[in-house]
């Protein structure tokens, strides 16, 4: 079997702590981050199954002080690629094109175990025949939620799929309270473009529903490649009751830091030979620490061993040519490249030409997704990392970005 990958309890610290302290307010929190930027390894460091409630380590420890008072922050993660088929009646009916949701939240709901409330007092204590009975009640509700949803013997299972997730976080939440051990709950949606294209806008109006119901006992976080209010597009005029709950925390994902650089070149050396520390520094300098570029890149670090230039600059940018020589390379700048919208694309190749009058809310997005630098004289903006400004080099023709992909479980075209 497959051994876990290690995680350094400062894996991403400024990331993971600004996620963290947030949802601990009780704060939804949207994480945007281009592809092969490392998001869904940030996913997984913040993967509860992984690690022990009691760990000190832990980031839902360290991080979120309020959960001694509160309760603990309870992650479920949320994956459009589970979504079920829509039900046979879905064209036109809202409640049946929305019940894929709602039949997969309430079912990572109703799967984990420290929701489901428990009556067990010890046996030193009297028990409590009035709590046992309501602890039992939201038993019941818990335990009949996703059977209830898919009785499809039951005409109005879908118009009442709302009802079924309000029931059984309702059953949690206050199940939790009576028992003196509150708790609160974390939605993590990957790829939450997927979710979006899938649900039509009555699902997400209902999540702010949801939100509004249980304030901050409830929240959400998305994972995307762009901004929520760019994905919305002309859908922002209904979705902007859900889409302003992440207005106060966008948490961009960059490329790592020297130490998570290095953690991962470790990792990546424990299934080869060791390298040149000198060529593995120009590595992680010509690809600005990407995860996908330095994964690409460290088949040939030994190649960079032997370039000489005057000084450090210059070998990184000789080692940028030299990486994107490399087919796999290649790849990997292109996924990074296409993975921005088109006007983020075509703001990256006018900036190469060394256009610098582009639009100044369009450049801070890409600052922020670390695809743009502030040139060291502090006028003016560059290509970020090298090997990308390499590769658009070679590849003078602006492209087009990639197109999303649905998830399987919607109606081909």
């Amino acid at each position: 079997m497959a051994q876990a990958r290690y995680y350094h309890p400062d894996f991403r610290h400024d990331e993971v702590s600004s996620i963290v302290q947030a949802l601990d307010r009780g704060q939804s929190v949207s994480v945007i981050g281009p592809p092969s930027v490392g998001k869904t390894n940030l996913l997984r460091f913040l993967d509860q199954e992984r690690l022990a409630a009691s760990d000190p380590n832990s980031p839902w420890n360290r991080f979120a002080p309020l959960a001694a008072k509160q309760g603990p922050l309870v992650a479920i993660n949320i994956d459009p690629n589970a979504l079920l088929p829509s039900l046979p009646q879905a064209s036109g009916d809202i409640a049946a094109r929305s019940w894929p949701g709602f039949e997969l939240l309430v079912h990572r709901t109703t799967i984990t175990p420290q929701l489901y409330p428990v009556y067990d007092p010890p046996p030193t204590q009297t028990p409590n025949p009035e709590l046992e009975r309501q602890i039992t009640r939201y038993q019941d509700r818990f335990e009949n939620a996703h059977p209830d949803m898919t009785d499809f013997e039951d005409s109005l299972h879908a118009h009442l799929a709302l009802r079924r997730l309000e029931s059984i976080l309702d059953a949690s939440l206050s199940g939790a309270r009576l028992l003196g051990s509150p708790l609160r709950i974390v939605y993590f949606m990957d790829e939450f473009e997927g979710l979006l294209q899938a649900m039509p806008n009555y699902f997400f109006v209902a999540l702010r529903s949801i939100r509004d119901r249980f304030k901050y006992s409830v929240m959400f976080v998305t994972f995307t490649r762009n901004s929520l209010s760019y994905l919305a597009g002309n859908r922002m005029a209904v979705l902007e009751p859900f889409i302003e709950l992440f207005n106060d925390n966008q948490v961009y994902v960059g490329p790592y830091g020297d130490d998570d650089a290095w953690r991962m070149i470790e990792q990546l050396e424990e299934r080869t030979v060791s390298k040149d520390d000198y060529a593995l520094g120009l590595l992680i300098r010509a690809t600005g620490g990407f995860a996908g570029l330095l994964r690409a890149g460290f088949m040939h670090a030994e190649k960079l061993g032997q370039l000489q230039a005057p000084d450090y600059a210059q070998a990184v940018q000789l080692a940028a040519r030299r990486l994107v020589a490399e087919p796999n390379v290649q790849a990997e700048a292109e996924t990074l490249l296409r993975g921005l919208n088109a006007e983020e694309i075509k703001a990256m190749y006018a900036v190469a030409e060394g256009k610098q009058d582009q639009n100044g809310s369009l450049l801070r997005e890409l600052l922020n997704k670390s695809m743009l630098t502030q040139n060291p004289s502090g006028q003016g903006v560059r290509i970020s990392p090298p090997v990308l400004a390499a590769y658009i080099r070679n590849h003078p023709q602006v492209p087009e970005p990639r197109p999303s992909t649905p998830p399987v479980t919607l109606p081909e075209g």
